[in-house]
Parts: C-alpha cells; structure tokens; sequence
C-alpha cells in the first residue's frame, strides 16, 4: 500500500488492513487445520461435523447481543478483546493436544471460543470502519479489505494449513494464535468513537430490540439483509456439493477440487478491488444488479456442462460477482445506517446471513443426492437471478440511492 493511500484512507484503515491481513491468513490455516485435526483425532463423521458445527453456533446465539455491545462499547478496545480471546483459546488447545488430552469436548469449547471471539470482532469492525475512513472512500476502503481477507484465507492460508499440518498437527494452530496477538498489537492504536455515558442505559434486551427495528422496518435495510441470507444459503449449499461435482461429473482427481476453488476465490479478488469502480463508472443500482445476476449465470453455466474450463470460468464469474455484492451492499449499510446503531444492524445482518447456511447445505445436498449436483446449481443459479427483480425495486424505490456516478478512488494508485 503506497503512502499516498495510507494517507487517503487514514493511519486508523492502514492498522486494521494490517491486522486483517495477519489474522485472515492464520484463519485460513486453521479453517483447513482444524476438520483435518478432528478427523485425525475423533475418527467419527458426525462428531468432526459437531466440531464445524460448533463454530458457527456462535452467530445464532450471540449475533443480536454481540451488536449490542459493539454500540455500547469502544469498537477498537472490542476487537483487541476478541484477538486475544481467540489467541488463548488456540494456545490452550495446542497444550492439551501436546498432552493428549484434546478430545471431543475440548475441540468443541475450543471452536466455540474462536466462533464467540468471531462473532464480536465482526461486529465490532464493521461498525468501526465508517468512523477511520471518509464516506465517499467506504467502498475502495472495503474492497481493500475484502480482497486481503480473501487472499490471506483463501488462497494463502488454506495451501499453508494443509502443507503445516502435515509437518506438525499444532503448528497452523499456533501461528493462528500468534496472527491473533499480531492483529491485537496493531488494533490496540485504533480507537473508534467513544459510546455516550449514560446513568440511564437501556437494558440490553431493549438495545437489541432497537437495532433489529431498525433493520426490519427499513425496506432496503430490510431487503439487503433477507437477500444475504438467500445468497449465503445458495453459496454455501452449492459449496457443499461442488466436491461432489468436480469428482462425479467432471471426473477429476481430488487435487482439483482445492484449484477450482481458487478459481473462485481468485474472482473475489479481482472484484473486490473492480467494485468502487464499477459503482464510479455506472452506479450502484447497476454494479448490485448486475453482479447479482452474475452470480446466478456463474451457477447456471456450472450446472450446464460437463466442461472443466467452463466450470471454472463459470465459478470464476460467479466469485467476482458474489465480491462485488458484498462490497457495495456492505458500503452502502454502512453509509444508511447511523453510528449509534451500527454494530446492532451489523449483529442482526450477520445472523439472517450465517443463520441460514446450515439449512442451505442441508437443502442443495438433498438435492444434489436426489438429482445431481447440476440441478443443484441450476436452482441456485435459478434463485439469484429472481432476487434480481425484488431487491431492483427497493434500489430504484429508495430516495436515498441517487446515480452516484464519480471518479474511483484509488483510480490512480495502482
């Protein structure tokens, strides 16, 4: 990152890149570490899908509550907290597998734990992010964002976790722990802006309560949170079947699998950093709608062949779209809703969005058993490109959503 755009986005942004960029390979080191590391010591599928399960049970349980204090709380000061949560869970955990004891209750606390330290630190940086950068910066500041997270855990971490894991089942374990320390060291100069002191407080159910409002009764708001959930269940379901599709109907060695991933993850990439300026060059009604479609023709052609590069173009096209989706759609909630209530709007997005990925992996896998991993692509290309029409409404309805049409930021910083 050059010093011009260290300036641009300010010292506080250049801080939280560089945490996300430390913590986000170590995520994905674990992320392929830890289902190798149940299986190796737990021999039992169901109990391995508990451990997975148990990182995501998090989101339902404290999504709402996680929002809340995320308002009522210094956001930096939050973050460090869940680093160093998720650093001495990690650390706990390699001790008692050098001693033999990690089993299956202390694999399931260890990746509630980390699940707990995620669902705050989400919800804390999201709301944080609008207060260390400039409005009209928020999306090429997101995209900066979302393309190191997707290198560092999709394409950096989960290579280096496997490889690591073979060399020393605790060695991706601990270099996750140590990228949290890191991320903690760098978060602790961040500060956001200070919760106004109340004699007063509300109670928290009455917090939650009002974020949620908030979100509900808000038809964009509204909108853009039902359709995370709908994208977030599609994504998952077809990732859940994908494995099945690459063995089975393009007939390729296991490898592959891993390469057509980053196929992917590759896509994300490059839109995450195309996002602030296709919004420059057409609009945000257009780039929503239109990678949204994209979403739903990447599908479609992967479900239409049984050709490897058609496949991968199609999953290609597909991650591009879902990257740009996420940077403008999160920009845009970040610009709408106020500071006070953005870490409870964050809670209440993150648990529609998460909340749903278990029943889609449940759903696309009953269909890809019952008729093939294709079909199941079809219909979930089939079921983004019908979001189109109901989330076109709400964009065009919307006052608030002008032709924004500008000159990228970062246009020149290549």
């Amino acid at each position: 990152m050059s010093a011009d755009t260290i300036f641009r986005f300010g010292s506080g942004y250049h801080r939280v890149i560089g945490a996300a960029s430390a913590s986000a390979v170590g995520d994905g080191m674990r992320f392929a570490a830890l289902p190798l590391l149940s299986a190796a010591l737990l021999r039992d599928a169901f109990q391995v899908s508990a451990v997975t399960a148990a990182t995501t049970v998090p989101w339902l349980l404290f999504g709402l509550p996680a929002g809340a204090y995320a308002d009522r709380f210094e956001r930096g000061r939050l973050m460090v907290i869940a680093d160093l949560l998720r650093a001495l869970t990690l650390i706990v955990a390699v001790v008692l597998l050098a001693c033999g004891w990690l089993t299956l209750w202390p694999l399931m606390t260890a990746a509630f734990l980390l699940g707990v330290g995620e669902v705050l630190f989400d919800c804390a940086s999201f709301a944080l992010l609008p207060s260390i950068v400039p409005k009209e910066k928020l999306e090429a500041a997101n995209g900066r964002l979302f393309a190191v997270q997707t290198v560092g855990r999709d394409l950096l971490g989960h290579v280096l976790g496997g490889v690591l894991f073979v060399a020393g089942r605790a060695i991706p374990l601990l270099l996750d722990a140590l990228s949290f320390l890191m991320s903690a060291a760098l978060l602790t100069g961040v500060r956001g802006p200070q919760p106004e002191q109340s004699t007063a407080r509300p109670q928290l159910l009455t917090d939650i309560r009002e974020g949620l409002v908030h979100v509900l009764r808000d038809p964009l708001l509204r909108a853009l949170t039902l359709s995370a959930g709908v994208i977030n269940a599609v994504y998952l379901g077809q990732i859940a079947v994908f494995v099945v599709l690459v063995r089975d109907v393009l007939e390729l060695p296991d490898a592959a699998y891993g390469a057509l991933l980053a196929a992917g993850a590759a896509g994300g990439v490059v839109g995450s950093m195309a996002a602030s300026r296709m919004t420059a060059a057409m609009g945000r009604v257009p780039t929503l709608i239109g990678n949204l479609a994209l979403m739903g023709l990447g599908g479609l052609a992967v479900a239409a062949t049984d050709s490897v590069y058609v496949v991968t173009a199609g999953y290609c096209v597909a991650g591009f779209g879902l990257m740009v989706w996420n940077v403008v759609a999160v920009s845009l909630r970040q610009e709408l809703i106020p500071d006070h209530l953005l870490g409870r709007a964050t809670g209440v997005y993150r648990l529609f969005a998460w909340g749903t990925m278990p029943l889609g992996a449940l759903i696309f896998g009953w269909l890809g058993t019952s008729a093939g991993p294709q079909t199941a692509f079809a219909v979930g290309g089939a079921v983004t490109l019908v979001m189109c029409v109901p989330i076109a409404f709400n964009l065009l309805k919307d006052s608030r959503i002008t032709d924004d049409r500008k000159t990228p930021e970062g246009a020149h910083d290549e």
